[in-house]
């Protein structure tokens, strides 16, 4: 694979190939030509067996056919060598021929996986016929069925016509083609025939001795076939495809492959559709290598599949992860594993994890391998995998390189401009087995020509070039869910889903659905009914691994829809538009009818339509009756959701409750009786949820990752504003670390004036140990964040416990100083420190006043706090590293200048001024790199420092910063070593050396290489 870069360094993957990548200019070697050389050179090989039609299937209408060797082991079926189905073949191409078929003519086939639709296909290329496979599934959507069939012949404009159908199908496909019909189109009926229609049999009798298929005419034009797209959006877009690109492509491929290779003799069972390119790419793919075919049906059968593959020694197969699925449930002995199965091919949607393991573990396949393409082309592939890890990173999986000719390039939406390496983009892609467009130029858009003659297509798929050079796709951008100016990608959540056993059965499909204050919300749809504990399990799956971010707002069985099953394309693919549509319907409707499913107060009183209905709403967002016992802020409830809930309570009762109520320490149960409590409605406009006793325990909640026995956990002290999800824009950890983020204590409680640093620590540690009793520990903030961790540090060494490290987020030590001008919240406002909160499509929030009051707290409680050097601790002799990440911009130690400037504003202009100081401070660029001080409390050896130059204080936590951080400064490699005790060498006197981070970036096989890179171009010190 070769990987380049155009102008703009945007990255472009392609593989070498001798080939012209215009599909146009390189035409691929002619289909008929390649299956007449198998048939010469391999004449006795088994060419095509179907399990499910008679072994003397049309045996007495064959040019001196051979004799078939049958499996001893098998059951009498349909079993033909290459010499057998060439003569069938050659007998069908003279019967049709005989009838004034050939040469322009169109045939359509609405037939399954048999041997009638394997005699047609290749008979339509050798006379020179344009193909048009089409399901026997359309014909329950008529619409669909004659859209299909009229593209077809307005496209071809055909001299003849030739219609296949299969067996009982003979009155419907007459439906569908009856506007059409002309006296000129020949009607073929498999079972028999009537009125007008000739049964198969019938013609492969009626063959002319006096007519020789072999002698077609050289210069007929390049085989071809029409495929559809499935149509998830819209009526299928017909494609004229370049009959031998998608085979020939694959076929080579698979030849020349390094890990089990495709040979003569190989097996390959394949359920796909005929109609769909993957399945055809499969089906002629096998014949161009000289494999036999195997048919275990006519469609997809889970136990019939694996009794085929075993039966029949199967080497290869086919399948989309939904029949993965579904094989899941088939019982296969450890003992009786598919040991046989080379490689199992896939393709038709990204695989989960969990479905590669369904290849490798359950089924036993030696191999698996992903194909991404469309309709329009297949482009990309991961080649031959034996194991997981060579398709997953992290919780990515990718889809691999392209194939030979082929290009692909990351393009930023809605343009042609390619993103920088490591950005989500859309993918376009070019190549040989690219189409020219669509039939009727439909969506013509979605293909361009760029400036060196390279036709392209535009996919519409997201998708990122990873560090290892190899394509991961992100989602749809049609998909796309923006849940208060945040995007969410289903394909993300549903492949979280599918790593747990109990919830990938269920097939979920994440969707969007409306809502007043988030604009939009994910919705999971399963494809069975469920308890409310299972739908709990699947919310908090997402949430553990994903953060609060991307939990489903409900979870929705299709029967709720009045469906069986997911509305789906011909293609078999679940159509997201319908369900969508479906699920908006439900979700408005439910929404209104949410009411009384929980704890009720045992008597009346004059509030009760304000407790119903917050307690409908809480219920209604957590989709399960609520424990009166639970505390607010246990509720793991987002400031968006929150929004939300109190926005329905309002609109229900005209009382507006306080925006804090969800981050409250009481239990549910103590709000019902302070609402209980108030007699005077008038009074619920100072509804205080304030605690009055100081707290004892604070709030915590898993952001992402696993907790594992034995591993640390990161555990993310709150910055100034106290808010635990602060830190929901971490991105995800590629170790799958489990990180916590800590709620302050104080956020709600009376006393929160009045708190210093060692009494929020001593809190917060409490709350740790209760979730890891024994260390090592690993610590982090940002802001005052980082200082609080530090005490938090201090303590645990005092109780005797490991403190591996702390992640410090710009913030130097803090220095005491008691001529600091004391601040209020009015000065922290004109210094700037409560700007609005933005959310997309609304209008801007303020910040609510228990925000900007714990925020003062914090800063009273930094101006006062004198931290303790470490060594004091505790006699431990291991060191505690801080890591320092520095924003670029911005000086917190001139936060005391900043407050005598803001109290000059405040007596000039009063108290209602709403002028503000110089932002200059946070602006300027950082002078000092340094590690802040730090060196006074661990030794300047123990203390890393890294800088991101684009940065200033307020912005580390926005996603295109943090990701920085993660990329820049290589957060994974520090905690990656320190959860596994490994961060010093041991010299050749046994002494302890201590590597710096600069070294752990350069180590192979941990960090990134746009990581070591960045070490190169900015040296081992702080950059």
């Amino acid at each position: 694979m070769v990987q380049a870069s155009d102008l703009r360094g945007a990255p472009l993957l392609h593989r070498s190939s001798s080939s012209s990548s215009s599909s146009s200019s390189q035409p691929f070697p002619s289909l008929d030509g390649q299956f007449q050389e198998i048939v010469q050179t391999h004449p006795d090989t088994l060419a095509l067996v179907c399990s499910h039609q008679p072994p003397d299937l049309y045996s007495a209408n064959a040019n001196q056919p051979t004799k078939t060797r049958a499996n001893t082991n098998s059951p009498q079926c349909l079993r033909w060598t290459y010499r057998d189905l060439s003569a069938r073949v050659d007998c069908f191409a003279t019967a049709l021929q005989a009838r004034g078929i050939g040469k322009g003519s169109l045939m359509m086939l609405f037939t399954a996986n048999s041997a009638e639709y394997i005699i047609a296909t290749w008979a339509a290329y050798r006379i020179g016929c344009v193909h048009v496979p089409l399901s026997p599934r359309c014909l329950g959507h008529k619409r669909e069925a004659v859209h299909m069939v009229s593209t077809a012949v307005e496209a071809v404009d055909p001299q003849g016509v030739v219609v296949i159908a299969g067996e009982g199908l003979r009155e419907r496909v007459g439906e569908v083609i009856g506007e059409w019909r002309g006296e000129e189109w020949v009607l073929i009926a498999v079972g028999g025939g009537a009125n007008d229609w000739a049964g198969f049999d019938e013609v492969m009798r009626s063959t002319s001795d006096s007519m020789n298929t072999r002698d077609k005419d050289e210069n007929q034009t390049v085989e071809s076939s029409i495929f559809f797209t499935s149509g998830t959006t819209s009526l299928p877009k017909g494609c004229f495809v370049q009959a031998s690109a998608f085979p020939s492509t694959a076929a080579s491929t698979w030849r020349a492959s390094l890990r089990h290779p495709m040979r003569p003799g190989d097996c390959v069972a394949v359920v796909l559709p005929n109609n769909h390119a993957f399945g055809y790419m499969v089906l002629m793919a096998a014949f161009l290598n000289g494999a036999t075919v195997v048919f275990p049906s006519e469609g997809f059968q889970p136990e019939k599949l694996v009794e085929t593959i075993t039966r029949e020694r199967c080497t290869f197969t086919a399948l989309v992860p939904t029949m993965l699925h579904a094989l899941s449930g088939v019982a296969i002995a450890p003992a009786q594993r598919l040991s046989s199965l080379k490689r199992i091919v896939l393709a038709g949607a990204p695989p989960t994890e969990e479905v590669l393991r369904i290849c490798l573990g359950h089924l036993g396949a030696q191999a698996v391998e992903n194909y991404y393409g469309m309709t329009e082309g297949i482009a990309v592939s991961t080649g031959a995998a034996e194991s997981v890890d060579e398709v997953i990173r992290g919780r990515d999986v990718s889809i691999g390189l392209p194939l030979p000719g082929a290009r692909v390039r990351i393009c930023a939406k809605g343009s042609r401009a390619p993103v920088s390496m490591g950005a989500v983009g859309e993918v376009h892609f070019s190549g040989p087995t690219l189409v020219n467009g669509y039939i009727g130029n439909r969506d013509d858009d979605k293909f361009y020509t760029d400036e060196n003659g390279q036709r392209w297509f535009c996919t519409g798929d997201k998708a990122v070039v990873g560090e290892d050079g190899r394509l991961y796709l992100v989602g749809r951008y049609n998909d796309t869910i923006i849940r208060g100016g945040e995007n969410i990608e289903p394909s993300a959540i549903e492949a979280v889903l599918g790593q747990t056993a109990e919830l990938h059965v269920l097939e979920p499909q994440i969707v969007r659905a409306s809502d007043e204050v988030a604009g939009e919300v994910p919705v999971a749809v399963i494809r069975q009914d469920i308890d409310e504990g299972r739908a709990r399990q699947l919310k908090d799956t997402v949430r553990a691994k994903m953060g609060a971010l991307y939990v489903p707002a409900g979870v929705v069985a299709v029967s709720a829809l009045g469906l069986s099953d997911y509305p789906r394309t011909l293609a078999g693919k679940v159509q997201k538009s319908k369900l969508t549509e479906l699920v908006g319907a439900y979700w408005t409707e439910r929404k209104s009818q949410a009411r009384n499913r929980l704890y009720k107060p045992l008597k009346s009183h004059s509030n009760s339509k304000v407790i119903e209905s917050l307690l409908s709403a809480i219920a209604f967002a957590k989709g399960e009756d609520i424990n009166p016992a639970t505390r607010l802020i246990d509720l793991g409830i987002d400031s968006i959701t929150s929004i939300a809930l109190l926005n329905q309570v309002r609109q229900e009762t005209k009382v507006s409750l306080p925006s804090s109520l969800f981050f409250t320490p009481h239990t549910i149960s103590k709000i019902i009786e302070r609402l209980q409590s108030i007699t005077n409605p008038a009074d619920l406009l100072d509804f205080d949820t304030a605690a009055e006793e100081p707290p004892r325990e604070c709030f915590l909640t898993l952001l992402q990752g696993t907790p594992k026995p034995g591993v640390p956990s990161l555990f993310m002290t709150p910055p100034g504003s106290g808010y635990a999800f602060s830190y929901e824009p971490l991105p995800k950890f590629a170790n799958d670390l489990a990180v916590y983020a800590l709620g302050s204590p104080f956020l709600m409680s009376k006393c929160d004036a009045a708190w210093t640093v060692e009494e929020a620590a001593a809190i917060y540690v409490k709350t740790i140990r209760k979730r890891q009793p024994e260390g090592p520990y690993l610590l982090g903030g940002w802001s005052m964040g980082a200082i609080i961790a530090y005490e938090e540090a201090y303590q645990l060494r005092q109780q005797g416990q490991s403190v591996l490290g702390i992640i410090n987020l710009d913030m130097p030590l803090p220095r005491p100083d008691p001529c600091v001008l004391e601040p209020s919240v009015k000065l922290l406002e004109i210094v700037g420190f409560y700007p609005a909160i933005r959310r997309a499509g609304k209008p801007d929030m303020e910040i609510p006043s228990y925000r900007r009051q714990h925020s003062l707290a914090s800063v009273r409680a930094k101006l006062k706090y004198s931290p303790r050097p470490m060594h004091t601790a505790s006699t431990d002799r291991s060191p505690v590293r801080i890591f320092v990440i520095w924003a670029g911009h911005g000086d917190p130690d001139r936060l005391p200048s900043v407050l005598v400037e803001a109290e000059r504003i405040l007596q000039q202009y009063g108290p209602e001024t709403q002028e503000r100081t110089s932002q200059e401070w946070l602006q300027t660029p950082r002078e000092s790199m340094g590690p802040g001080g730090w060196a006074e409390m661990v030794g300047e050896q123990n203390v890393e420092c890294h800088v991101i130059d684009h940065a200033h204080h307020d912005t580390l936590m926005d996603p295109e910063v943090v990701s920085c951080v993660l990329i820049y400064v290589c957060w994974n490699c520090f905690l990656t070593l320190c959860a596994g005790g490994i961060y010093g060498e041991v010299d050749a006197g046994g002494n302890r050396q201590v590597v710096t981070i600069a070294t752990m970036i350069m180590c192979n096989g941990v960090c990134s290489s746009s990581s070591r890179d960045h070490v190169q171009k900015y040296g081992n010190g702080c950059f």
